[in-house]
């Protein structure tokens, strides 16, 4: 059985509407949508049952892309930047653990089909160090035997949504495909 949950991000700054709030929610798969704050992440990941998912394909927008970029690693690193609670936890995401941990969902398999059968889709190497690298990292150490990825996505005027949509459809079937 192939048993994906998808999570987006709610408003913050200038997004009043977060796009990947719509995609998580119109995915067709289990999905949650989280408020952008490091206290709604942590809650969120500790309370995620392994049970009840094999991949975790968590979505958050990067207004200056444009294009749906798998993050390949998450780097163990929060910004300056403060979450919607005013909270900004600058330094190390985990003192003493590792300073990458690499995507488990993003395999070269999966990598290749995504890139070579989609224009609108790029890899990245740099998730940034805001709540979307937070919660990969979060994510990926907490549950290192299922598949986890991130992916960036673009604002609706980088990308209309339909676009994006029929991108995330052909990104999830590619990933429930592979083994």
């Amino acid at each position: 059985m192939n048993r994906t949950f998808v999570t987006g991000f709610g408003a913050f700054k200038s997004i009043a509407e977060n796009p990947s709030a719509t995609l998580a929610e119109s995915s067709g798969r289990p999905h949650t949508v989280l408020e952008v704050s490091y206290q709604a992440v942590d809650e969120f990941i500790s309370s995620l049952s392994t049970d009840s998912f094999d991949r975790l394909l968590m979505i958050g927008v990067a207004a200056k892309r444009d294009r749906l970029t798998p993050e390949l690693f998450a780097r163990n690193m929060i910004g300056p930047d403060a979450d919607v609670r005013g909270y900004a936890p600058l330094g190390y995401i985990e003192p003493m653990a590792p300073l990458l941990l690499e995507s488990t969902l993003w395999t070269p398999e999966v990598l290749s089909e995504i890139v070579i059968y989609d224009p609108h889709t790029k890899v990245s190497m740099d998730g940034g160090d805001y709540l979307c690298n937070y919660i990969g990292y979060r994510a990926l150490a907490t549950f290192p035997e299922k598949r986890v990825g991130f992916l960036h996505i673009p604002t609706p005027d980088r990308l209309p949504m339909p676009e994006q949509m029929r991108v995330l459809q052909m990104i999830l079937e590619i990933i429930e495909r592979s083994v």
